[in-house]
């Protein structure tokens, strides 16, 4: 119930950390070094962090694809965790050397079929990790994700898709590099999408945010020619300003509702989005 709580918060763009959910010890880079593994295998990530928590699953082939998978445990309710590693992110940081991001995907089967538990406002867990190469050939931890981490998700899985994560990476700060990415979701004919930033800082932990509206169209229910029908989108442009955390230009353009859904007027506007470093969060 809590992962479906929380997916359809993050989808309505009202999730804050508060004191309770930031409980991560003060972030260390001497301790994450300590930490390596001699490649980035599933074989090899799992036993790094998960040793002791690993167990037999079976899950329905469609339900994962071609990802490697291993078990996490049981739940007393018949359902099992089970843990999925996407495909590896390389990525260069903001000094050019080649970093590498992990994406362990957590998400719950039931036991006995091996399918997804799923719904529409349910989303999953996941462990996220990044890796620089040493010249002996291993590879050592860098940062990894913060134990208040928030994914959105739905239908069981996170919105985490490894090419539109590509396609963002840029600078979005001062020595800091991150993804600038898009998810959204479809309920009764609207279409809804969102911008969402993945800080991956060597420095602290990383972390996800919600950036704003990314735009929305209701096309699933009006022809273009009624006057009920909107569509629009909006572009982002980063604007380096040499501060810790890059600000965020949104332009926003189309055919929109007001906040009270009892106009529909054309727009043509841009605002910027600041990163509070304090708060976590871009306002």
């Amino acid at each position: 119930m809590k992962k479906i709580l929380l997916s359809l918060a993050l989808s309505l763009g009202a999730v804050s950390v508060t004191p309770a959910m930031a409980a991560a010890p003060a972030f260390s880079a001497s301790q994450m070094a300590q930490v390596k593994v001699p490649d980035l295998s599933f074989k090899q990530v799992m036993r790094a962090f998960y040793n002791g928590q690993m167990t037999r699953a079976f899950v329905n082939a469609e339900e994962v694809g071609s990802l490697p998978y291993i078990g996490l445990g049981y739940e007393e309710n018949g359902e099992q965790t089970v843990a999925v590693m996407h495909p590896i992110v390389d990525y260069l940081n903001s000094t050019g050397e080649p970093r590498y991001l992990v994406i362990i995907e957590k998400l719950e089967i039931y036991e006995d079929s091996g399918n997804l538990v799923s719904g529409h406002a349910m989303g999953a867990d996941a462990d996220l990790y990044t890796f620089k190469r040493l010249k002996g050939g291993q590879y050592q931890l860098v940062s990894k994700s913060s134990t208040d981490l928030q994914l959105s998700g739905s239908w069981g899985r996170i919105q985490l898709d490894v090419s539109s994560l590509k396609t963002g990476l840029q600078p979005i700060g001062q020595n800091v590099v991150g993804s600038i990415f898009s998810n959204g979701y479809v309920s009764t004919g609207v279409v809804e999408t969102r911008w969402e930033v993945l800080h991956l800082p060597e420095d602290d932990y990383i972390n996800s945010y919600l950036l704003g509206d990314a735009g929305s169209s209701n096309a699933g229910n009006y022809e273009e020619t009624s006057p009920l029908h909107y569509d629009y989108e909006s572009t982002y442009q980063v604007m380096p300003d040499g501060n810790k955390y890059y600000p965020i230009k949104l332009t926003f353009k189309g055919d929109k509702p007001t906040d009270d859904y009892e106009r529909i007027e054309p727009v043509n506007y841009s605002k910027i989005v600041k990163f509070d470093p304090v708060k976590k969060e871009y306002q």
